[in-house]
């Protein structure tokens, strides 16, 4: 049966992208290849409390386990850095749970959403998206939004758009009965533990934690268990989840006839920590708003269409390019000249500071918290010190400064 709009996808990016169509009057469809959606249950699960503002979704208690005020540094030789906030910062929500909630709420303005029905094709007639296809139905409709993850498969088999680049092994398991911070999460830095990325401990309540990392390289379980023996010793925990963690930025471009991509598999995510759901939900209800347009027009042309990415990047393109320029960055720097960098900003009494431009800065938008350190006379003394000046100069001529 004929729609006005396909989302491909049942995850956050997908259900608000259906929820503003939906609230804009437009009948959509959205399918989801799992049986439940939210499962399988693979993220870290850290939501700012700016974030669910900007998603225009309100805090509940139905998804949200607990409340982080500030998190841990911790270097490879485990000098740490702690930094924390006068205020919550972040919910730790069950993911399982709040795409459920999410999906209700678009339920109620009127999306519909069939799940255990996988798209295994976009269908194309005169060289523009006609519809999607499964295994034994196809749909025709006027646009199709593509939120079908990291994966890609659907794309990939356009050949029209640039893979996506910077792919990392995540995996997450939960422990429980451990002495932790209860309102503090914790990051671990270092080569061995987590190549090209970072480990994590994330309260879930009084003495449970999800703990997880991402690695460019070697085995990421392995690596995860002798982690969590360092951090706990002999502790229980729950079967490793793994997923793909994105570094590399948004792709080349995210439109095509009749076709918008978001989320994920548009690389809409925050290279810095890899968090996809409060960017790459904005750009999925940029996504719903300019497909509600096109709609309403009757035009499905790249040409009309392209006006979402013009949308999403005036908005976002900036902070996207200076977090993937600071995670590149960090990433070059080997454990040796971490450790000296994390014991300088120590030992020089930084840590009051670097805590006041976190707690007055974005956790999503982060543009401007990486900008005012590479303008602070401190921080840019011990980054020189750490870092050597020439390395220091070209970063700050990155960012214009």
């Amino acid at each position: 049966m004929r729609t006005e709009a396909v989302v491909v996808g049942a995850g956050p990016a997908g259900l608000l992208a259906a929820r503003e169509l939906a609230r804009r009057g437009v009948e959509v469809r959205v399918f989801e290849e799992h049986a439940v959606i939210g499962e399988p249950n693979h993220c870290a699960g850290i939501l700012s409390v700016e974030g669910l503002k900007r998603l225009q979704v309100e805090p509940s208690q139905d998804f949200i386990q607990h409340e982080i005020k500030g998190g841990t540094v911790y270097s490879p030789d485990g000098t740490t850095i702690q930094i924390t906030s006068s205020r919550t910062r972040a919910y730790i929500v069950d993911r399982a749970v709040f795409d459920r909630y999410l999906a209700d709420i678009a339920r109620r303005e009127g999306a519909s959403i069939e799940i255990g029905r996988r798209i295994e094709e976009l269908t194309v007639q005169d060289g523009r998206i006609s519809g999607v296809a499964g295994k034994d139905f196809t749909v025709p409709t006027d646009i199709v939004i593509d939120c079908e993850g990291a994966g890609g498969f659907l794309v990939r088999r356009l050949k029209i758009f640039r893979p996506l680049e910077e792919i990392l092994v995540g995996v997450n398991v939960e422990v429980s009965g451990v002495d932790l911070e209860p309102h503090m999460v914790e990051v671990w830095l270092g080569e061995e533990l987590a190549s090209g990325f970072f480990g994590w401990v994330v309260p879930t309540g009084e003495r449970t934690a999800r703990c997880g990392l991402a690695c460019s390289s070697g085995d990421a379980r392995e690596r995860l268990r002798t982690f969590l023996r360092r951090r706990f010793g002999e502790v229980e925990f729950t079967e490793p989840l793994m997923w793909p963690v994105l570094t590399g930025g948004p792709v080349g471009r995210t439109f095509s006839d009749g076709l918008l991509l978001a989320g994920d598999v548009a690389g809409q995510t925050k290279p810095t920590t890899g968090g996809g759901v409060i960017l790459g939900g904005l750009c999925a209800i940029d996504a719903g708003r300019i497909a509600a347009e096109a709609v309403e027009e009757g035009d499905f042309s790249s040409s009309f269409l392209s006006r979402y990415e013009k949308s999403w990047r005036d908005a976002l393109g900036n902070e996207f390019s200076a977090m993937l320029t600071a995670r590149r960055f960090v990433n070059k720097i080997k454990d040796r000249r971490m450790d000296r960098l994390i014991n300088a900003l120590k030992h020089a009494g930084l840590e009051d500071t670097l805590e006041r431009m976190v707690d007055q800065g974005d956790m999503d938008m982060q543009r401007e918290v990486i900008r005012s350190a590479l303008k602070h006379p401190g921080l840019l003394k011990v980054l020189a010190g750490s870092l050597g000046r020439l390395v220091l100069g070209e970063l700050r001529a990155i960012f214009n400064l």
